[in-house]
C-alpha cells in the first residue's frame, strides 16, 4: 500500500472511540537499550511552536474527546523485556462526562499478554498545566515531559517515572488539523521519553529501565468512530523516531501520513511511504484477523516492524483492538508500538477461558 498525505489529514494515535461505547511468540527477546540523542542539541532543548503551547497544553481542555496515551519497553537489571501500554480517555456527550483508562503488559519471557480496563462517570481532574489522572487500579501525574504512571494488571504492579530526552513533536506540522469529513484535532507527542522505576512480579518489586512513548491528543473526533487505523511508534536506535498512521473505512485508506524527527530534534512530516503486510493472524478470543507484520518503506529506508507476540489483542473492553511491542530490523534497528483498530467488527463476544 501506498500511502501519501497533505496538510490538513490527520493521524489517531489510539481507539478514543472507545469513550462511546461506555501466544504465538516471534521468537525475538534480544532488546537492547535504545541509546539516547545528545543533550546539547539546541533543538532538543526548543519548545516547538503552533496551535499547541506547552507545557499549558499538557493539562485537561474543554474539547469532546481528549487522551493521555502512553507505551513503552522496560528491562529489568536480569535483562527480562517487557512491553507496557497505559492510557486514559474522557468524553463529553450531550452533557454527560465519561471516562475510561486501560493498561496493558507485555511479559516477552512468559509470552503471555495481560491487560484491563476502568470505566467512570464524571470528567477527569487535570491542574494547569499538567494532569493528575486515576481510574480504577490506574493513575498517572505529571506534565512538561516528566511524568510517573501506576498501575495494576493480573499482579503486575508498575511503577515507573518517564522524563523527556528529546523535544515535543507537533504532529501535522503545527500541531493541529481539521477533519476533511468535519471536526478536527490538536495532537503532540514526547516520542522519547527515559523511563526509570519498578516492576513488581509475584510481591517481588524489580527495578526496570528503558524507553517510553507518550500521545496527546484532543478535539472534535466523534465523526470518525466507524473509521479503523493502523499506527506505528517506532523509536530507532540511531536516534530517530517515526509516527506513521494509515486511517481506513471500508473502501481502503483515506488519511494518511506522519512523523519523523531525528537525533537533533528536527521534525519533518512524511507524506508518503510504502507499507506491506508481511502476514495475518486470527485471534483465539474472538476470531478477528488482523496483519501481523509490516514491512515500511519511509525517509528512506526499508524498516521490518515484527511483533515480539503475535497474541497482543484487548478483547475485554469495547470496541476490541491489538496494541502491541514490536522489534525493528532491516535498514535500521530499534522498538515500536503498533496499534490496529476497526479489524474486529463483530461486537464485543466473551473472553476466551
Amino acid at each position: 500500500m501506498i500511502a501519501r498525505s497533505s496538510r490538513g489529514r490527520v493521524a489517531l494515535a489510539v481507539p478514543w472511540f472507545l469513550l462511546i461505547g461506555c501466544a504465538t511468540s516471534s521468537g525475538l527477546t534480544r532488546l537492547d537499550p535504545l541509546p539516547l540523542p545528545p543533550a546539547a542539541a539546541s533543538a532538543c532543548r526548543a519548545t516547538p511552536s503552533g496551535k499547541v503551547s506547552l507545557p499549558a497544553d499538557d493539562g485537561l481542555h474543554e474539547q469532546p474527546v481528549e487522551w493521555w496515551y502512553w507505551t513503552g519497553h522496560l528491562k529489568t537489571e536480569e535483562g527480562r523485556w517487557f512491553g507496557f501500554e497505559e492510557v486514559f480517555f474522557r468524553g463529553k456527550f450531550k452533557g454527560l462526562s465519561s471516562k475510561m483508562s486501560h493498561m496493558a503488559i507485555t511479559d516477552l519471557a512468559t509470552g503471555q499478554f495481560h491487560h484491563g480496563s476502568a470505566n467512570g462517570l464524571g470528567d477527569v481532574i487535570a491542574p494547569p498545566g499538567g494532569f493528575d489522572l486515576s481510574l480504577g487500579k490506574f493513575g498517572a501525574i505529571g506534565g512538561n515531559g516528566r511524568d510517573h504512571l501506576h498501575g495494576t494488571v493480573d499482579g503486575y504492579e508498575l511503577d515507573v517515572d518517564l522524563k523527556a530526552t528529546k523535544a515535543p513533536v507537533l504532529q501535522h506540522g503545527v500541531g493541529y488539523t481539521d477533519y476533511p469529513f468535519g471536526g478536527n484535532t490538536y495532537y503532540y507527542s514526547r516520542e522519547r521519553m527515559a523511563a526509570e522505576g519498578t516492576l513488581t512480579l509475584d510481591g517481588t518489586p524489580r527495578k526496570v529501565s528503558g524507553t517510553a512513548w507518550f500521545d496527546h491528543q484532543y478535539g472534535d473526533l466523534f465523526k470518525t468512530a466507524k473509521l479503523g487505523w493502523d499506527w506505528y511508534a517506532i523509536q530507532l536506535d540511531d536516534g530517530r523516531d517515526l509516527m506513521l498512521f494509515v486511517v481506513r473505512d471500508p473502501a481502503g485508506a483515506v488519511l494518511v501520513g506522519g512523523s519523523l524527527s531525528t537525533p537533533e530534534c528536527e521534525t519533518k512530516e512524511i507524506t508518503e511511504y510504502k507499507v506491506t503486510p508481511l502476514g495475518t493472524w486470527v485471534s483465539p478470543h474472538t476470531g478477528c484477523s488482523y496483519p501481523m507484520g509490516w514491512r515500511i518503506e519511509a525517509a528512506g529506508t526499508t524498516l521490518d516492524v515484527t511483533p515480539v507476540m503475535n497474541d497482543q489483542e484487548l478483547f475485554t473492553s469495547h470496541p476490541i483492538y491489538w496494541e502491541g511491542a514490536a522489534t525493528v530490523s532491516g535498514g535500521a534497528t530499534g522498538r515500536a508500538y503498533v496499534e490496529l483498530t476497526g479489524y474486529c467488527r463483530q461486537g464485543n463476544p466473551p473472553p476466551s477461558k
